[in-house]
């Protein structure tokens, strides 16, 4: 999807050093690549810290702007006559628009005017590895705001962070070539064997990756088929956590020290998944989703569940602990598990994603919201599932968006 110049706006202006600024865009090889995690995670940590409705990185091309990682803006890309970064990358530091109806090279502009009625704007133009402004990553809101020095100094970090993205990037294409340019060369029969070796191993590598974004058998189908085929099962459990007060506390650390923390919890949870056999399909932010049950008996894979939700309770709770007594803040958690079914399969073509859809997602998910900081908050069904195996106190029947009420539970104990 791509939005149309219109009259009514002022046209940024071409930088001096085009031709070597589109250079080096092009040697990073980003234009009209796929979604790529690290991006993502970048620019949701900047809607989050900043608490914006729009964030986005946008690559500077000849004639356009396209949009690497984007939150709260459907357009893939945009005329560059009418984008805002192409005025932000003429800039030393952050272009702000504090309001764009007030400014004389916005007010008429489409993106103002229309989807995504942009008012309020700041871009913090990105260099790539040979120094060139090639983007920049953006924060936009539909109400007019002030943007202050901490908040620029703020975001300049964070654009640090893309940039080191650029920079490694660089250096990987670099290895690349020379690999290439290598292997060429590589004629005798011991640099042919050397070359064989780092081949499997490079299998290896591959099939691990395979293994750890997807679940066994379904490596093994997309393996052999080179596609999945979705399987409709009756009874999983779903497990759905998100920090509370996340928000908040984020705004008090600095962006490397929240990646930090964040990829200590999340790295805590991957293992403890795989050490109890849950599948863990992806993260939202600072929310978690797991599924149990896909293969087995369902009362087995739920009770492994609960002891992986009160593995992971017992980590937050410990490392707040540790955080505050530092000085520092630091974030609780709600977790809410619901079993049912549903349907798992994979999507996509160029970046392949395992996920699960059906309603009882959507309730895993509401049993989170309800429930409480430290709690892990469960369905009828799910204290149904499990029997005798665990003790709950019962909360009654709560009200649920889009289910009317729905009967509660806090896990207490699993025997």
């Amino acid at each position: 999807m791509s939005l149309s110049p219109t009259q009514g706006c002022v046209i940024p202006a071409i930088p001096m050093n085009e031709a070597e600024r589109r250079a080096a865009l092009d040697d990073l090889k980003l234009i009209d690549s796929p979604q790529e995690e690290r991006f993502d995670r970048i620019v949701q940590l900047a809607q989050l810290l900043f608490r914006t409705p729009i964030a986005y990185i946008a690559l500077v091309d000849k004639d356009r702007q396209w949009f690497k990682s984007k939150v709260g803006i459907e357009a893939n890309e945009t005329s560059r006559s009418v984008s805002f970064c192409g005025h932000a990358i003429l800039e030393d530091k952050a272009m702000v628009v504090p309001d764009a109806l007030q400014d004389y090279r916005f007010a008429g502009n489409p993106m103002v005017l229309g989807e995504p009625f942009i008012r309020f704007y700041v871009g913090q133009p990105l260099r790539g590895p040979s120094g060139h402004k090639v983007g920049t990553l953006c924060l936009a809101d539909h109400e007019a705001r002030e943007f202050g020095e901490h908040d620029l100094a703020m975001l300049g970090q964070i654009g640090k962070l893309v940039e080191r993205e650029f920079t490694l990037l660089d250096k990987i294409q670099m290895q690349i070539e020379t690999l290439k340019a290598k292997e060429a060369l590589e004629k005798k029969g011991q640099e042919l064997e050397k070359a064989v070796a780092d081949l499997s191993a490079e299998k290896q590598n591959s099939e691990f990756l395979l293994t750890n974004i997807f679940p066994g058998n379904v490596a093994n189908e997309l393996r052999a088929n080179g596609k999945v085929k979705a399987v409709g099962h009756e009874k999983a459990t779903v497990m759905f956590s998100d920090f509370s007060d996340f928000t908040a506390v984020a705004s008090t650390y600095n962006p490397a020290e929240l990646v930090e923390e964040l990829n200590r919890a999340f790295c805590l949870f991957d293992g403890l998944s795989a050490r109890y056999g849950v599948e863990k399909l992806k993260t939202i932010g600072d929310g978690y989703l797991c599924v149990a049950g896909l293969q087995g008996d369902p009362v087995e894979a739920g009770g492994k569940m609960l002891k992986f939700a009160q593995e992971i309770l017992a980590f937050v709770l410990k490392r707040k602990g540790e955080v505050e007594a530092s000085g520092k803040k630091y974030w609780n958690i709600r977790i809410g598990v619901h079993c049912g079914p549903l349907v798992a399969g994979v999507v996509g073509v160029k970046r392949m994603a395992y996920d699960i859809w059906g309603d009882t997602v959507n309730v895993a998910a509401r049993l989170q919201q309800g429930s409480e900081p430290g709690r892990i908050n469960v369905s009828k069904d799910f204290r149904d599932l499990m029997g005798d195996r665990i003790e709950a106190e019962s909360r009654g029947k709560m009200p649920m968006k889009h289910h009317g009420e729905m009967e509660m539970f806090f896990l207490q104990k699993v025997k």
